[in-house]
């Protein structure tokens, strides 16, 4: 039941279909009801959002750093504009084959200067990234810009962030790990927030080591779909074959009209979706 609230008689709550709230100081209305079977299209989308919420688990802090300044004065959070970025412009491969395109990933979003001729070295016992000092003079940076990483591991979904680790001067940091993440397949990403944290840098990817992983959940989807066209096919053929075998019959001949019509519209429904030409 929805309620009348303010100097203007917003309802708030629940009315029929409609839900109705304040979010940052402003009004919001979404409509709510019983979904019923997704098509293709929304399927595609439940993955996008389950491949882009699985990736962004265990970076809030990180993103509250990176997009706060973004998010400041919208109705938006820092998660909202990190998981709306990647949706758009970070996922590769069609339903349902959609994965992260870990090189387009922003995890922060800024003016400030990004560090230039990076390089990353994996060490006994971490990471050292180091950069050029020197190259920020007269640009939209500051010597004492400090660095923020991340680490993601795709294979056990865990990450390793570092906060306010190095200062733009240094030009060199060096990001402890255990033994066997220093074996795992990674992905690094660093951006530079401002000392007085009014500015922050776009992400930069700093690149994959020990190779890509290739996740077993995508690869289960994808055996699943290839076995499901592959049944369906197969029933196309058997469908094909009865229905040009009772089309070579006189009308009376056939099956009863009941049989024939539903033999007729499995074949029509099977020729769509197969693509293929009546034979």
């Amino acid at each position: 039941m929805a309620v009348s609230n303010g100097p203007h008689g917003w309802p708030t709550g629940k009315l029929g279909n409609t839900v109705s709230y304040m979010l940052k100081g402003q009004y919001v209305q979404r409509s709510i009801g019983k979904p019923g079977n997704p098509s293709l299209k929304q399927q595609a989308n439940h993955q996008a959002m389950a491949v882009t919420t699985r990736f962004l688990r265990n970076l809030g802090d990180y993103l509250n750093n990176g997009f706060k300044l973004e998010a400041s004065g919208t109705i938006r959070n820092q998660h909202n504009l990190a998981v709306s970025y990647i949706k758009k412009n970070a996922l590769k491969g069609e339903y349902p084959n959609i994965s992260i395109d870990y090189a387009k990933v922003q995890l922060s979003k800024g003016s400030l200067a990004r560090p230039k001729e990076l390089r990353m070295e994996k060490l006994e016992g971490g990471l050292q990234i180091s950069w050029n000092p020197l190259q920020y003079e007269g640009q939209n940076a500051q010597y004492d810009d400090c660095l923020q990483i991340a680490v993601c591991f795709p294979k056990t979904g865990r990450k390793k962030t570092e906060l306010n680790f190095s200062k733009r001067e240094a030009g060199i940091a060096f990001l402890a790990l255990e033994p066997e993440q220093l074996t795992q397949p990674m992905e690094v990403y660093l951006f530079l927030s401002a000392a007085n944290h009014d500015s922050v840098s776009d992400t930069l990817y700093l690149g994959n080591l020990n190779g890509s992983y290739d996740d077993p959940m995508l690869r289960e989807i994808k055996e699943k779909k290839q076995d499901n066209e592959l049944k369906l096919k197969e029933r196309f053929e058997l469908i094909r074959e009865q229905y040009k075998a009772q089309m070579k019959l006189e009308p009376e001949q056939r099956i009863s009209k009941k049989a024939f019509r539903n033999l007729e519209q499995e074949y029509i429904v099977l020729l769509n979706r197969n693509k293929a030409e009546p034979g």
